[in-house]
This record gives structure tokens, C-alpha cells and sequence, in this order.
């Protein structure tokens, strides 16, 4: 999709995201997460994502996004 911003270099957005704090960082994907669920299907969704395919070790990398507390 490329609504709102234009000619963005973003792998210079990425890199300053990563190294932002861990309130900018929550900040940039919880509205991200939020626009996608504005878009209106889940298939929209999937089908914007599916395009990034990640490798096993980005992967690794971002899988405390979804990081959950085990009880145990």
C-alpha cells in the first residue's frame, strides 16, 4: 500500500527504529498493528505481510514481539 508517506527511505527509518527506546519502538508497531486492523479483513492483512518473509534468523530476532509469559 503507499498511502500518506512518499519517497520515505526506509531502510534509514528502520535503522532508527531500532535503535530508538522501547516506548518509541511500542509506540511504532502498536499504531502499526492498529492501522492494519482498520483496513477491514484479515486477507488485507495477510496479503500486505506475506510480502516481507522473513528469514528464520529475523525472525528470532523480532519473536519477542510476541513474547508471553509462561507459568510454570
Amino acid at each position: 500500500m503507499k498511502i500518506g508517506m512518499q519517497d520515505v527511505n526506509w531502510e534509514h527509518v528502520g535503522a532508527c527504529l531500532a535503535r530508538a527506546d522501547d516506548t518509541e519502538q511500542t509506540k511504532f508497531f502498536k499504531s502499526f498493528v492498529k492501522e492494519c486492523l482498520s483496513w477491514g479483513t484479515n486477507y488485507q492483512v495477510e496479503y500486505q505481510l506475506a510480502g516481507i518473509n522473513l528469514t528464520p534468523k529475523e525472525k528470532e530476532v523480532l519473536g519477542m514481539l510476541s513474547f508471553t509469559e509462561q507459568s510454570g
